[in-house]
């Protein structure tokens, strides 16, 4: 889980922007296309510089129009020298995900992004991760469940015919966990804590997936949980379980 999101509060730089809809744009928590970061044309890079430096691991891009042909770089440097890269080109949901295999330290992460055969012949990334994830100790329940959220108008004539307009697709997940330890749950009082501000929370199942799985399991938005438990007694076992909802 992200929950520690560098874009909201590093310095952010980008290689190109519209006047009107600049890379600022991302410390947004909204993932609509006219309050989000738009490029020019087809290729840009994001730099993302820490004052003091940080942790990384997790690099995302979400509510995009990117295609499938699209592919980002990441390099995770330190005092100039390149501690880390990596490469991602699986794009679903309208999202593209690079996770490390362990977190880096460094004071700048760059992404560099690329979709020549984007037909728009714009770019535009309305929402963005970069920065460390948590784990807990031990994984969540088979008891959670997905789920999804339909916006549409709906006309019913006399003889039974529909006619649907479709005006969003939300994706929801019920994440069910049995098994926090004390340590975990003192994580997710602050991670709860910074979900109740409005900040947008990324979830992914299973970091090390393959990146097709794991693009299109990602989940970035809001979150929320239901009360505490003790469902053991006194064994350092409780559950707890949260909502993510996709944010549009």
């Amino acid at each position: 889980m992200g929950w520690e999101n560098r874009v909201l509060d590093a310095a952010l730089t980008a290689s190109a922007q519209a006047s009107a809809l600049p890379v600022e744009n991302l410390r947004n928590q909204q993932g609509a296309a006219s309050l989000g970061w738009r490029v020019p044309g087809t290729a840009a890079t994001l730099t993302i510089s820490l004052q003091n430096g940080g942790l990384w691991r997790a690099f995302g891009l979400f509510r995009t129009n990117l295609t499938a042909t699209a592919r980002i770089t990441v390099t995770v440097l330190s005092g100039g020298s390149t501690v880390w890269q990596g490469t991602a080109q699986a794009v679903a949901n309208g999202q593209i995900l690079l996770v490390a295999p362990e977190a880096f330290t460094g004071d700048t992460a760059t992404i560099q992004i690329t979709d020549t055969a984007n037909p728009d012949g714009f770019l535009s990334i309305p929402l963005a991760y970069a920065g460390p994830i948590w784990q807990p100790v031990r994984n969540y329940s088979t008891e959670s469940t997905a789920d999804r959220v339909l916006g549409q108008d709906s006309a019913t004539t006399l003889g039974g015919a529909e006619f649907v307009s479709a005006r969003w697709y939300q994706r929801k997940l019920s994440i069910a966990h049995q098994s926090y330890g004390d340590a975990d749950t003192a994580v997710l009082d602050q991670i709860l804590r910074t979900a109740a501000t409005g900040q947008n929370i990324l979830f992914l199942p299973d970091p090390s997936a393959a990146p097709d799985v794991l693009v299109a399991r990602a989940l970035f938005g809001g979150l929320s949980g239901s009360d505490l438990s003790n469902p053991f007694g006194a064994a350092d076992r409780h559950a707890l379980t949260l909502t993510l909802t996709e944010r549009l």
